[in-house]
């Protein structure tokens, strides 16, 4: 093997040691996915002789990470819940509840940054701003959610929906927004929304398909029906990316396809998706994050200035609307819900740096961000975890 094979599987081995021990520190519960974006940040800055090409291939499998964590979190949506009819017979109404939560906390973020704009006396866009506060991250609230055993809870499927919701809308509203910032009309986002027909096209052949005999057959074993999901996986990304969106929108209308149709072996094909993901790639992209965090923001005295401030305002955006969840779940689990929707990662990081290339963010501003961002995903996580109990 060549060297840099050797140094990446050295990284693996070592990275699955760190996180074991790390994940089993006394009070602090340390999920896993914080572990691995930690070791990636302690590989950036200590003295690992990491060269370009081993940076390249945790980077590359990172990003097929990201891809299949999207994937898994449109597989684990309760399609039930987003059907009314099945809101009669329950006590919660979570599409109700996942709405509210986000309307309440793009309020917020609309005032909290007209303040923060006014006071900044910068070149910055108030809506821009909004829409970096109102986002989450998918990514950090999923692998929490399975790990402390609550995703398959009513408030799990909540949080779930809400930080789904919050992802969706807002990924949206950013294309939309930099659509218009960049050519003054909307030609390009409209471009990037043929996957959604194309998701919905997709789902109604096959369910046409599942009534012919012949085709389930045709559809094999369950290493087969395996592969077929990685090939979809593949396509809606690859269309996706053609037509300008976000690859992770097209990952995850794949899992949502998988999730709504029935069929043959489904649970255990669940189970080593689960397998594949939360056991190599996933905790890669997790790493990738951290090693490219650049370190250098910390050092910048103007950005710490703001970093305490967006600090909070991140926090208090989602758990004062979050606070409503107490009618139904109680006290303690509406703060721990609130706490984990606070987490946002990797598309509060791309927004912040295309929001200073288009100028609709200071650079000031965009670096107090993305500390907050880091931050946020290492205190939430294990602050809704010690509020949960």
């Amino acid at each position: 093997m060549s060297a840099t094979v050797d140094m990446f599987l050295i990284i693996l081995s070592v990275s699955f040691v760190f996180t074991a021990i790390v994940s089993k520190l006394p009070l602090l519960r340390v999920p896993s996915a914080v572990a691995y974006l930690i070791f990636g940040i302690i590989l950036h800055v200590s003295l690992v002789p990491l060269g370009k090409e081993e940076v390249r291939w945790i980077t590359n499998i990172g990003s097929i990470g990201l891809f299949f964590l999207m994937f898994l979190s449109g597989l684990e949506v309760d399609i039930s819940l987003l059907q009314p009819r099945s809101w009669r017979h329950r006590a919660v109404n979570p599409m109700y509840l996942a709405m509210f939560l986000f309307c309440g906390t793009l309020l917020l973020s609309y005032v909290s940054s007209v303040v923060i704009v006014h006071l900044m006396n910068e070149n910055a866009n108030p809506w821009m701003v909004t829409l970096l506060f109102a986002t989450t991250s998918l990514g950090i609230i999923l692998p929490i959610l399975e790990e402390s055993e609550v995703l398959h809870t009513e408030l799990g499927q909540v949080l779930l929906l809400s930080a789904l919701l919050a992802d969706l809308f807002t990924m949206l509203l950013i294309s939309l927004f930099i659509s218009a910032q960049a050519t003054g009309g909307l030609s390009n986002f409209l471009l990037t929304l043929i996957i959604l027909p194309l998701g919905g096209a997709t789902y109604l052949a096959f369910r046409w398909l599942r009534k012919w005999k012949c085709a389930r057959l045709l559809a094999g074993d369950m290493q087969n029906r395996m592969r077929a999901i990685v090939a979809l996986v593949a396509l809606f990304c690859a269309v996706a990316e053609c037509t300008g969106g976000e690859p992770i929108l097209g990952s995850f209308l794949v899992g949502l396809l998988v999730s709504s149709i029935p069929f043959a072996f489904k649970q255990r094909l669940r189970d080593h998706c689960h397998g594949i993901g939360y056991g190599f790639l996933i905790p890669v992209f997790f790493t990738s994050v951290g090693l490219h965090f650049d370190v250098r923001v910390l050092a910048t005295p103007s950005s710490w200035i703001w970093v305490p401030v967006c600090l909070l305002i991140a926090f208090i955006v989602k758990v004062i609307p979050a606070w409503h969840l107490r009618k139904h779940f109680g006290r303690r689990a509406a703060l721990a819900g609130g706490l984990l929707m606070s987490s946002r990662l990797s598309l509060i990081v791309a927004a912040a740096d295309i929001g200073v290339r288009i100028g609709a963010l200071p650079v000031i501003l965009s670096e107090a961000i993305v500390v907050v961002a880091v931050l946020t995903c290492l205190i939430a996580p294990i602050a809704f975890l010690a509020t949960l109990g």
